[in-house]
């Protein structure tokens, strides 16, 4: 699993900002600069699809004629960002392109089809599968199930939870607040979890973000609920990581980094890769 990037929308710094948090970013550099959340797992299967993606790419390097799937998780603009899909619907800006599979709940489902309906798009290039909470999906050797997000419901949000084909197993959770007890009976269809990626939008605050994102306080509660329902166990990677500026309160990766270890969580940033 490699993270290209690991804030939420504004990126950190913010664009135009220049709150405590965001000058300290700049002033530090290093792996408190974010950019929006994106991932990658064995190479082929991409976590969102937002407008740094051009930059993760110039960045990382990946192979993109490895990635065969292509996961949204929501169509707000910080994870699907469709103005760029047009680069490689038609062929007049992307050349020798492999085919992508792309999946997305109802209101990113109809974005990336209206890309791909164009007549200038070459409709063999992707296809485009809607999915819905509750979906365990066949993508090549691995399983995908579809578990249903708290977070904004015009963007038909979803989380994901993938079963590789060494029976290695993931939670991509983020944009959602804290997991609802039939989304936690869902996850049971898979089982346990060798690696847990948590939204932490809230990072800092002491109290709220149970729903629309979670913090580092919902954080432990929801690895606290894994662990007693079988999901998790003392050999899972949890990791937490999707940081706005707003909720860092100044501090830096390093701090950030020191708390969350109190807690058993990793801190995500941009470029980290993990293995389970």
């Amino acid at each position: 699993m490699k993270y290209f990037g690991t804030a939420a929308y504004e990126g950190i710094p913010a664009l135009f900002c220049q709150c405590e948090s965001c000058k300290r970013a700049m002033l530090l550099g290093g792996k408190n600069l974010r950019t929006r959340a994106q991932a990658l797992l064995n190479e082929e299967i991409l976590f969102d699809f937002n407008a740094d993606t051009v930059a993760h790419y110039q960045t990382y390097r990946f192979d993109w004629t490895k990635i065969k799937y292509c996961l949204i998780t929501h169509s707000h603009s910080d994870h699907l960002y469709p103005e760029d899909l047009i680069m490689f619907a038609e062929p007049h800006y992307s050349h020798n392109v492999s085919q992508i599979d792309f999946y997305g709940a109802r209101s990113a489902y109809d974005k990336m089809k209206e890309v791909f309906s164009s007549p200038a798009a070459d409709s063999s290039r992707a296809r485009i599968t809607e999915v819905k909470p509750g979906d365990l999906l066949q993508l090549g050797e691995n399983r995908v199930l579809v578990l249903r997000a708290d977070h904004g419901p015009e963007s038909t949000p979803v989380i994901y939870a993938v079963e590789d084909k060494e029976k290695k197993r993931i939670l991509y959770a983020h944009d959602t607040g804290m997991f609802t007890n039939q989304v936690i009976d869902e996850m049971k269809r898979l089982g346990r979890f060798d690696i847990v990626s948590l939204d932490c939008t809230g990072t800092y605050a002491p109290t709220g973000w149970d729903h629309g994102h979670m913090s580092l306080r919902t954080d432990v509660l929801m690895k606290d609920r894994l662990l007693k329902e079988g999901l998790a166990d003392d050999q899972t990677t949890f990791i937490v990581t999707h940081f706005s500026h707003n909720e860092l309160h100044g501090h830096d990766h390093e701090e950030l980094s020191e708390e969350a270890a109190k807690y058993g969580f990793l801190v995500g940033y941009d470029g980290l890769e993990v293995e389970a």
